[in-house]
C-alpha cells in the first residue's frame, strides 16, 4: 500500500513539473496570441513568410453577406454579416492558395482547414467582423471576434472558427 502511494506521489510531482515547464515554454506564444487578438490583427503565413495584417487591411474589402448561425443552444437563424472573402484577402497579399490547404487558427488553439476549392468558390468563405450591424465583440466580452471564419455553404455552422489570430497557407 505504501509503495503505491509513493508511486502515485512521484507521478503527481512529475506531472506538476511537466505542466509548469510547459506553461513556461508556451508563455511567449500565449502572450503573442493575446496581443494579436486584442489589437485585432491576423498573422498571415505563406511560403515560410509571415505578415501581420492590420484591422484596416482586413476590413478594406468588406462586403455584406447572409449566413445561417446554428449552435448547440439555439435554433438555426439567418444573420447579416460583414466580412472579407478569404480568397480576396489572400489575393490582395499575392498569396497563391490554389491546390493548397488554408488553415485558420484561433487564440484558444482551435483550428479549421479549408481546401483551395472551397475558398476559391465565390461568396463562400469569409472572415467576418460584424453580425447584424454590430462588431463580433472580443473574447473577453463573450464575443466571437474580432474575427470569425464563416463558410456560407455550411448550413450547420460546423466549419466556423472564432477568435482568429492566424491564417496559414500550406
Amino acid at each position: 500500500m505504501k509503495k503505491r502511494v509513493a508511486i502515485l506521489l512521484i507521478l503527481i510531482v512529475i506531472l506538476s513539473i511537466t505542466l509548469l515547464v510547459s506553461l513556461k515554454l508556451n508563455k511567449a506564444s500565449i502572450e503573442k496570441q493575446e496581443q494579436i487578438l486584442s489589437s485585432a490583427q491576423i498573422v498571415l503565413k505563406y511560403n515560410e513568410m509571415e505578415k501581420v495584417l492590420s484591422r484596416e487591411e482586413i476590413i478594406l474589402y468588406g462586403e455584406d453577406f447572409e449566413a445561417v448561425l446554428d449552435t448547440s443552444t439555439t435554433e438555426p437563424s439567418r444573420h447579416m454579416y460583414r466580412g472579407v472573402q478569404l480568397k480576396d484577402l489572400l489575393k490582395s497579399h499575392n498569396v497563391d492558395f490554389m491546390d493548397k490547404t488554408i488553415v485558420i487558427k484561433a487564440a484558444d488553439g482551435y483550428s479549421v482547414a479549408y481546401s483551395s476549392e472551397e475558398v476559391s468558390r465565390d461568396k463562400n468563405v469569409y472572415i467576418a467582423f460584424m453580425e447584424d450591424g454590430k462588431y463580433l465583440g472580443s473574447r473577453d466580452s463573450g464575443g466571437r471576434g474580432p474575427y470569425e471564419s464563416i463558410v456560407v455553404s455550411d448550413i450547420f455552422s460546423n466549419r466556423r472558427c472564432k477568435w482568429i489570430t492566424e491564417i496559414e497557407v500550406k
